[in-house]
């Protein structure tokens, strides 16, 4: 988040793995809006209150599909 320069470490599941320890549902907002980011794109992200943060994706750890996982 670039306001505040916390980082956020965010694993994308399906839905039914989604849960408090960071792992985002692909079906929450969230998670629909960081699908197909590239590294070093942004997005305005609204946040309670009327704030709009400001999410740059820095890395992408891990990818199933780019590591050759597809039976997952």
């Amino acid at each position: 988040e670039e306001a505040s320069g916390k980082d956020y470490h965010l694993t994308l599941v399906y839905p039914k793995d989604a849960g408090p320890e960071g792992n985002v549902s692909v079906l929450a907002p969230i998670g629909c809006a960081l699908l197909g980011l590239s590294v070093g794109e942004q997005i305005d992200w609204p946040a309670p209150g009327g704030k709009t943060l400001k999410l740059k994706l820095l890395e992408v750890e891990y990818q199933p599909e780019a590591a050759g996982d597809f039976d997952l």
